[in-house]
C-alpha cells in the first residue's frame, strides 16, 4: 500500500479528521499503483501506525475505513471510477492495471500531487502534465458532448497560439466575421486568452449562433483560481459574434458537490471533474492513439515507481 497522505489525513480522536475525497484517492492510488487488494485491517492498522489514530481507536480506524469503501463505491455507483474492482465488506480487490487504462490512471496521479507533497516536489512538470491533459481530454470531448466537434485552442510547446491566431480559426469554424478592432481589446499578456479546448455543434448550414463551449482544462491542484476563465464575454467580442458562448473548466480531480456547486455559481461555469470525465468514457468508449499512450506510459511510469510505499 502507499503510504499515509500528509495532507488531509489530521489527527483524529473522537470523530474523523480525514477528507473523505482524499482518502477515496489515496484507496483508488493504493490499488492502482501498489496492491492488488486492500482490506480495511490494513487500512485501520496504518492509521494507527501513522498515529492519524490513537492506539485505542480500533473502532474510529475502521469507521474512517468504511468511510473510503463508501466513498469508493459512490465513484462506482457514478461511472467515475478509475479501475475495474470487486467490493466486499472489508476487502477491494482490483480487476485491472494502470497501465489498462492509461488516461483513467492518469488522473488519479495527479490527485496525488495534492496529498504528496514530498513526492511532488520532486516529480512537478506543468508543462508536460497540462499537453498531455490537454490531449486526452481534446479526445474525450466528443464523449462529453456526443455529435459535438473539437477545436484545441491552447498554447504547447509545439504550437504556441495567440489570441488573433485563434481568432482566424474559430470565425471559420463558427461562420463569425471577428472583430474589426481586435487588437485593442487583447490585452500585451493575452497569449490563448485562458481558452483551451472549443466545442461546437453544428447543423449543416453557415450560419453563426450555434451552441458552443469554451473550456479551460486545468491539471493542477489551483483549478479553482481558472473558474472565470475564459471568459465568454470577452471571446464574444472577439469573434463579434451573436452569442455569447458557454464555458466551463475541466479537471482531472474529484470535486466534492458543495465546492463544485459554489464553482459553477462563482465562474457561470459547468464543471466537469473526474467523475464525469470517466462517466461519459464509460458510456462512449475512446481509445488513445499510440503516440499518446506511449507518451502517458513514459510520464507516469517515472512517478508511479518513486511513490512512497508503506
Amino acid at each position: 500500500m502507499l503510504q499515509i497522505p500528509e495532507k488531509d489525513f489530521k489527527k483524529s480522536v473522537n470523530v474523523s479528521n480525514v477528507g473523505v475525497t482524499s482518502l477515496g484517492d489515496w484507496l483508488e492510488a493504493c490499488l492502482l499503483f501498489s496492491s492488488d487488494r486492500v482490506s480495511k485491517n490494513d487500512v485501520v492498522d496504518l492509521l494507527i501506525e501513522e498515529q492519524v489514530c490513537d492506539d485505542d481507536s480500533q473502532d474510529l480506524a475502521y469507521q474512517i475505513a468504511t468511510n473510503g469503501w463508501d466513498e469508493l463505491s459512490r465513484r462506482q455507483r457514478w461511472g467515475g471510477l478509475s479501475l475495474e474492482a470487486d467490493f466486499t465488506r472489508d476487502r477491494l480487490t482490483r480487476r485491472t492495471t494502470w497501465e489498462d487504462d492509461l488516461f483513467s490512471s492518469f488522473m488519479v496521479l495527479l490527485s496525488l500531487f495534492k496529498i504528496f507533497p514530498e513526492w511532488a516536489a520532486g516529480h512537478r512538470d506543468f508543462v508536460g502534465q497540462g499537453d498531455l491533459f490537454e490531449r486526452c481530454t481534446e479526445l474525450i470531448c466528443p464523449a462529453l458532448l456526443p455529435g459535438w466537434k473539437t477545436y484545441r485552442a491552447g498554447w504547447t510547446p509545439e504550437d504556441a497560439k495567440n489570441i488573433p491566431g485563434i481568432v482566424d480559426a474559430l470565425c471559420e469554424l463558427l461562420f463569425t466575421s471577428g472583430a474589426a478592432d481586435l487588437n485593442e481589446w487583447i490585452a500585451p499578456q493575452g497569449n490563448d486568452g485562458g481558452l483551451d479546448l472549443v466545442c461546437y455543434k453544428t447543423f449543416g448550414d453557415e450560419r453563426e449562433g450555434m451552441p458552443v463551449f469554451f473550456l479551460q482544462c486545468a491539471s493542477g491542484k489551483n483549478w479553482r483560481d481558472k473558474i472565470h476563465t475564459p471568459n465568454g464575454r470577452t471571446w464574444q467580442k472577439y469573434l463579434n459574434a451573436a452569442v455569447m458562448p458557454s464555458t466551463g473548466i475541466i479537471a482531472p480531480f474529484v470535486i466534492e458537490s458543495a465546492e463544485l456547486k459554489r464553482a459553477s455559481l462563482e465562474g457561470q461555469a459547468i464543471v466537469f471533474d473526474r467523475l464525469r470525465l470517466l462517466s461519459a468514457k464509460r458510456e462512449n468508449p475512446i481509445e488513445l492513439p499510440d503516440e499518446l499512450a506511449n507518451d502517458l506510459k513514459a510520464w507516469m511510469q517515472v512517478r508511479v515507481d518513486a511513490l512512497p510505499i508503506a
